[in-house]
């Protein structure tokens, strides 16, 4: 399953592209999914396909357009310093709001039925947790965000269903960070999370060998699979 390139319009007259992953069946509940701070490259792709795999039409946004248009960054020193320094700039607000164009203009396609769920990674594990937040959407996951701690105070604002899939040794969420986001959401029950005992930051990237942990992976997937199949009317049939 491959699929390709759209341009998605922006609500302040602009267009950024956005990757388009359909399901075999051609129509289903739409994802949204935020890549890592390396882009929408070829580990991204990989991901929304297997969404897609599920019976879901995944859009994949390109997050940094306004830094620069479409950043595809493997791992190496200098991707990881140029991915760094993206981040560094990248403007959380305004993220969101290109994020909600995204999901609308998922939501009204033909082969999207209407239902649209958030997933994202590292800096998209952060985006996830805002969405749900945020914005008019069924449920999110969020794996490994980075600056959830940076926005508290969302947590009181999260009225849909929402994961989140944290690695206990990710260096990017330290103790110190993940304590008080768990505390923060602790009183909403919208909000699970899982703690992965034996996994650090990218445990869900199969394109970076030394810190993908498949079992795990597949076990976090499992779980996002579970919630978005049960919201948008997937489990038990699928959703027409």
């Amino acid at each position: 399953m491959s699929g390709e390139f759209f341009q998605v319009p922006s609500s302040d007259g602009d267009a950024f592209d956005a990757y388009l992953s359909l399901p075999a069946g051609g129509r289903g509940p739409g994802v949204v999914m935020i890549p890592e701070i390396f882009g929408v490259n070829d580990g991204l792709r990989q991901c929304a396909d297997l969404f897609a795999g599920q019976g879901y039409a995944v859009l994949a946004p390109d997050i940094f357009w306004r830094l620069e248009r479409n950043v595809q960054l493997d791992y190496g020193e200098a991707s990881y310093k140029k991915a760094f320094a993206l981040h560094h700039a990248f403007d959380y607000e305004q993220g969101v709001a290109d994020m909600n164009d995204a999901i609308e203009w998922l939501r009204s396609q033909s082969f999207c039925t209407e239902n649209i769920c958030v997933t994202g990674f590292c800096l998209g594990g952060t985006m996830a947790y805002l969405a749900a937040a945020r914005c008019d959407i069924d449920a999110a996951a969020g794996y490994y965000g980075t600056r959830i701690q940076n926005f508290l105070d969302d947590a009181a604002k999260i009225n849909r269903p929402l994961l989140q899939h944290f690695g206990a040794k990710d260096h990017t969420t330290p103790p110190e960070f993940r304590g008080p986001i768990l505390d923060a959401v602790a009183g909403n029950a919208n909000v699970t999370s899982f703690i992965y005992e034996t996994a650090g930051h990218a445990f869900a990237n199969p394109g970076r060998p030394e810190t993908y942990m498949e079992s795990i992976a597949a076990l976090a997937h499992g779980r996002t699979f579970e919630l978005f199949a049960r919201v948008t009317g997937m489990a038990g049939g699928g959703a027409a």
